[in-house]
């Protein structure tokens, strides 16, 4: 039978089913609360944080409000999901996917990974919905960004310490939370002004481009060969 326009959710290709409302089979369970997240993204992007309610996000998806209070408390909750994934705290989910290992092995190598995951979580149709919605609404601004922004600078420090009592980095350079700022601050400029939803393709090409650059610069003025391996 073929499928007709009130069957078809926002964002499907026609002729495809929207998921009816009920707990979706357990082989899709994993991305559930990543549709939710990215449900909501579209949704507060058109109507408003305050617009939105949480049974138009679980509509969006194609759920009913118990299953999406399965996943998520509340509609903040969800707002602080988002967060947490596109936001600075990015940084130290960055940093669990790529190990300790490297960053001991090779903590150049290391700092342009985790700046080249960053930067593919920030440059997604997500990640540039996400930063627009923050700016539009003020909430680039508020108290709880700064701190949060605070805390991840603070977290990553202890990664630029480990470096500095291994002697990839001189003692007195500065404060490991100020060189993290002084890596990640430009970077973070070029998404306010160039990784936006709006943001043409050749205009993020070149802030990604700018961000690489900035790495490699960071990385020349801040990193020295250690005179002994950390285990020396």
């Amino acid at each position: 039978m073929p499928i007709t326009p009130e069957e078809q959710a926002p964002g499907q290709a026609p002729g495809q089913a929207r998921r009816r409302p009920g707990r979706p089979p357990k082989t899709q369970a994993g991305d559930t609360k990543s549709e939710l997240v990215e449900a909501a993204l579209r949704l507060f992007a058109q109507k408003g944080y305050t617009g939105t309610s949480i049974r138009a996000i679980a509509r969006e998806v194609g759920l009913s409000e118990s299953v999406l209070y399965a996943h998520f408390a509340s509609k903040q909750d969800i707002f602080e999901a988002a967060v947490a994934k596109l936001g600075p705290q990015g940084l130290v989910a960055g940093r669990e996917i790529l190990g300790q290992e490297l960053a001991d092995r090779d903590p150049p190598g290391y700092v342009r990974a985790l700046v080249r995951h960053v930067l593919e979580a920030w440059d997604s149709p997500s990640g540039r919905l996400f930063i627009s919605l923050m700016v539009r609404d003020g909430l680039v601004h508020s108290a709880a960004m700064g701190d949060t922004i605070g805390r991840s600078m603070e977290e990553t420090g202890t990664l630029f310490q480990q470096w500095i009592d291994a002697g990839w980095i001189p003692e007195d350079l500065g404060r490991p939370a100020d060189l993290a700022w002084a890596l990640f601050g430009p970077i973070g400029q070029a998404r306010l002004l160039w990784l936006h939803a709006d943001a043409p393709p050749e205009e993020r090409r070149n802030a990604r481009e700018r961000a690489l650059r900035h790495t490699e610069l960071f990385i020349r003025a801040v990193f020295r060969e250690p005179r002994t391996t950390p285990a020396g």
